[in-house]
């Protein structure tokens, strides 16, 4: 019976607030009676919530309520709702539709004038993004170069960071004088999109270089089987990590983190062909000892040293850099009498060096005696405005007696000239006898050192990547020399 008495009372319960709705909707408008203030809609994804502040009671009329009614042509919704209420969302709305929200303050049988406000509710705004093909290289005085790009949502515009190199005219760049000019795209955002990132390019704007012959002379493609070792008549592994003969040199010379073993540099046996050297963090059932201690990584190096030397002209790889914090992937030359003239006498040069806690940024550098026998050296970067090891680019060194430039993607980022040395003999060119100087190539991954810095805790494994190495002579000069 105590249920049944329950159930009578929550049905009259239901009676009597369909009943005050009904009284309430029919209300007699007053106009003495204090309405809402600072009335205010906040649409959403199909959804609007109404604000307000309330309304104050008088000696007459004490607030009993509010009213709220939402309109969108012949459709309507009302909510009434109890004094200590200052807001009310409305769900269910259609997207991109405006809708009317007016609330009105209640007293008993009476209603005040209602506040009204508009909204539209929108959906939620889609992910935008640019896709930017960078253009080519451009020389001064060229006709300007058209740039490319597509967005999710509204059209991409371009902008020159570098107006005093270029411009921006429409849809083309304009090469105002020599240098790198950065052009930015990106998509504003509109009803459905949000803003994208900007994208930066960079353009190298340079004289037009005179036109060469170059002619290949010597190359490897490494196209071996799966897991095939490096062509053995070109290549040797060089192992340990570095202590002992016949390199006495422990890190290295710079307190490098690894211990290279032969077996890290392996032939992927893909149709493109590739030489893959992998970094991999040394785990407790490895026991090779370093330096310092036990091993942190293991990893790949092989040179050409007694097999193929190169005298001058222009010598190119294409490679896909290491990625991670700490990676240090090296593409360089060491002079062929490093026995008879140690380090730094016999010369250096790093063709490409790389920092993966600076993935843009690749290094060129020239290593050399100075004239009282200490290590000097020059060089230059190149900031790439793209992630270097996220795909394959293409590494040079055009070597005259006289001058070394650096290249990445034939681009020319850095000379330098024997009369910057300040020797009258240097490394590079012919001796005091003539007799011109031969070097030998060499790919390595080195992990932290002086260079490469922290390593990253959570990195275990990295890869060097190779595609190929191609070496011409230029206009006849260059030489290659095989046992």
């Amino acid at each position: 019976m105590r249920n049944v008495i329950r159930l009578l009372g929550f049905a009259s319960l239901i009676i009597a607030v369909v009943s005050l709705g009904t009284i309430t909707n029919a209300a007699t408008v007053n106009t003495s009676l204090s309405k809402p203030k600072s009335v205010s809609a906040v649409a959403s994804n199909g959804a609007a919530v109404v604000k307000w502040a309330k309304a104050v009671s008088s000696s007459k009329f004490k607030i009993t309520g509010y009213r709220v009614t939402a309109n969108k042509g012949n459709w309507s919704s009302v909510k009434t709702l109890s004094p200590a209420l200052t807001s009310v969302r409305f769900s269910g709305l259609t997207n991109n539709a405006s809708y009317r929200f007016t609330v009105a303050s209640l007293s008993g049988k009476y209603v005040s004038p209602g506040v009204a406000v508009t909204a539209i509710p929108r959906g939620a705004k889609l992910s935008n993004s640019v896709l930017f093909g960078q253009p080519a290289d451009m020389f001064l005085g060229a006709a300007d170069q058209q740039l490319f790009a597509v967005a999710a949502g509204p059209a991409v515009n371009y902008s020159s960071l570098t107006p005093t190199i270029c411009s921006i005219i429409g849809t083309k760049v304009h090469a105002k004088t020599l240098g790198d000019c950065i052009i930015r795209a990106a998509a504003p955002a509109s009803e459905l999109y949000l803003a994208s990132v900007p994208i930066d390019r960079l353009l190298s704007i340079g004289v037009e270089p005179q036109p060469v012959v170059k002619t290949l002379l010597w190359a490897d493609e490494f196209n071996g089987a799966v897991g095939a070792a490096p062509d053995s008549t070109k290549w040797t592994a060089d192992t340990t990590d570095g202590c002992g003969a016949p390199y006495n040199n422990c890190g290295w010379g710079n307190s490098e983190r690894e211990y290279y073993l032969a077996s890290k540099n392996a032939q992927d046996g893909s149709s493109q062909g590739n030489l893959t050297i992998t970094a991999t963090r040394q785990t407790g059932s490895t026991n090779y000892n370093c330096y310092f201690g036990k091993c942190e990584w293991l990893s790949g190096k092989i040179t050409t040293y007694n097999k193929v030397g190169f005298t001058y002209g222009y010598l190119e790889s294409r490679i896909k850099l290491a990625a991670g914090d700490g990676t240090w992937p090296a593409f360089w030359m060491l002079g062929g009498n490093i026995a008879t003239t140690p380090w730094p006498g016999c010369g250096e040069l790093d063709i490409m060096e790389f920092k993966g806690t600076y993935p843009r940024t690749t290094y060129g550098t020239v290593h050399y005696a100075n004239s009282g026998g200490a290590h000097e050296y020059k060089g230059g970067t190149r900031d790439a405005m793209v992630d270097l090891s996220a795909d394959y680019h293409r590494y040079g060194i055009m070597w005259e007696p006289e001058e070394i430039s650096f290249y990445i993607d034939d681009v020319m980022f850095y000379s330098m000239r024997k009369s910057d040395s300040g020797l009258v003999r240097w490394p590079f060119g012919p001796n005091a006898q003539g007799k011109d100087p031969s070097f030998y190539a060499i790919f390595n991954l080195a992990m932290g050192g002086q260079f490469g810095g922290s390593i990253d805790p959570t990195l275990n494994e990295s890869n060097l990547k190779i595609d190929w190495i191609r070496y011409y002579s230029i206009d006849g000069v260059g030489k290659v020399t095989t046992n």
